[in-house]
């Protein structure tokens, strides 16, 4: 990347880890040319669904994003390949007590189409969802009902395996857009910090478009504002990157603890650490206090979403005292890596850390990003900045990270702008 001596100091004025965990981040997330792509594919569907002969013609009375789509957390979702999830809610014009199976399937051919058309052989049937394969992506389609007389978009949704008539088909209470405005109200970015991550974000998918030739590098924006993060959702996007990760390794034949439970708990520990580093760290050794008290009872954890306390976010995880004693094992693995990482140690320590925790291909781009910003940094100016001294930055010099500055945090914005100009048809 090319750096200004300008922008040397502003990325001096954190430590190196945190610098570091800021650019793994920015690597496992969509790019925002990616991103862009994503809103094109949400755009599209929302548009198929409502054709003249789609069975949901007149039907789709909303169309909205939830999960990590709609509070900025998207990750990849394995080490070997970039394949990011993006989940949205289409809100049906139909009967509160319509039969589960037909909400879905209804929805599944309204996407699927006709054979022959554009996402016939893309769409699969899962059991609360479809989802449609993209390239790079997946989007989950999920119905939903909304229920007259509740807060806005509370709604149900429908569960139904019709391979396995053993299973009971389910209508369940649930309102991701009001869990996506709590969690944004509790996860303010910090200004300077969260211009800082998106200008990172941009400047590394203009170096990654010029590398790579892409013909859609031009379009991407000076400005970005879903990529105006604070440390909080920037602690989720790496948490979610780790638990991906521990699972996929060790623990492929069990679900994964759910990334909205993994938001509720971010979001409820949120604004404590002045550091990225301390963030992160703060954030997955309150996980592991509040699943290890339940757990020394003998009971599994359960929450509920803020904003509908009938929308269950454990309901399927975990299935028993086994699952949660396998994630308290690895969140324990994690905070203490997390703790190291934090301390006296080189680079070679640092990086094999960050491989560890998310993968090899994003902390090898993100160490050696950091070794030639130094070396541009000493061989342009004969200075090393650090925050109050001239001092190479501690991974390098093998000595301890400099402190981060704490600084105040403005309102976060839904989409980077607002929940109401969120892309939506009626």
């Amino acid at each position: 990347m090319n750096y200004s001596d300008r922008y040397l100091r502003q990325i001096a004025s954190y430590s190196t880890v945190d610098v570091m965990l800021a650019d793994v981040a920015i690597r496992i997330q969509l790019s925002p040319t990616d991103y862009q792509l994503a809103v094109d594919h949400y755009h599209a569907i929302n548009e198929w669904l409502e054709r003249e002969d789609s069975p949901l013609s007149r039907f789709v009375r909303d169309f909205y994003p939830q999960g990590g789509f709609a509070i900025g957390a998207t990750v990849a979702r394995h080490s070997s390949d970039d394949e990011f999830d993006i989940d949205v809610m289409a809100d049906l014009a139909f009967r509160a007590d319509v039969d589960p199976e037909d909400a879905l399937a209804t929805l599944h051919v309204a996407i699927r189409g006709e054979r022959g058309s554009r996402y016939y052989l893309k769409t699969d049937r899962k059991t609360r969802c479809s989802t449609v394969s993209y390239d790079g992506m997946h989007l989950d389609v999920t119905p939903t009902v909304r229920l007259t007389g509740t807060a806005e978009k509370t709604g149900l949704i429908f569960h139904s395996k019709p391979e396995d008539p053993s299973e009971p088909k389910m209508s369940l209470y649930a309102n991701p857009h009001g869990f996506a405005q709590w969690f944004i109200a509790r996860t303010p970015p910090d200004q300077d910090f969260g211009t800082f991550f998106e200008r990172r974000s941009l400047d590394y998918d203009r170096e990654r478009a010029i590398l790579s030739k892409r013909a859609d590098a031009a379009p991407v924006p000076e400005q970005c504002p879903a990529y105006h993060k604070s440390r909080a959702v920037i602690a989720l996007q790496l948490i979610k990157r780790w638990r991906n990760l521990a699972y996929d390794r060790r623990h492929k034949s069990r679900r994964l603890p759910p990334s909205v439970l993994l938001a509720f708990y971010v979001a409820s520990h949120a604004n404590q650490m002045t550091s990225l580093a301390e963030e992160l760290s703060f954030q997955v050794e309150s996980m592991l206090a509040v699943v290890g008290q339940e757990h020394d009872r003998g009971e599994k954890v359960f929450a509920s979403n803020p904003m509908c306390r009938e929308d269950i976010l454990t309901d399927r995880w975990p299935a028993d005292l086994n699952d949660q004693a396998v994630f308290i094992r690895e969140l324990t693995d994690f905070a203490v890596k997390l703790r190291r990482l934090r301390g006296d140690i080189a680079l070679p320590e640092m990086q094999q850390i960050l491989e560890d925790l998310f993968g090899e291909k994003p902390a090898r781009s993100a160490v050696k990003d950091h070794v030639q910003r130094v070396g541009k940094d000493v061989g342009s100016t004969g200075s090393r900045f650090m925050p109050g001294k001239a001092a190479i930055p501690a991974a390098v010099a093998g000595g301890t990270s400099a402190p981060s500055i704490a600084r105040s945090a403005p309102s976060h914005k839904f989409f980077g702008d607002h929940p109401d100009d969120v892309p939506k048809r009626r």
